[in-house]
């Protein structure tokens, strides 16, 4: 495999599945973080955290 190939696979960190699981979750989040794990450039793990707000008690 040449450098160059190798170069264009590297780009691909994530891949059009993966951005399209992003967006799902994304769409699906009322407040809360997606944090992307990579590793060697190259996406390994989507974690998701959601908040809960509570109401403020007015004094």
């Amino acid at each position: 495999m040449t450098q160059e190939r190798k170069a264009e696979i590297k780009q691909q960190a994530i891949t059009s599945a993966q951005l399209q699981q992003i967006q799902k979750i994304a769409e699906t989040i009322s407040y809360g973080s997606i944090t992307l794990v990579f590793q060697n450039g190259v996406l390994i793990q989507i974690d998701r955290s959601e908040k809960i707000r509570l109401p403020q008690e007015q004094k």
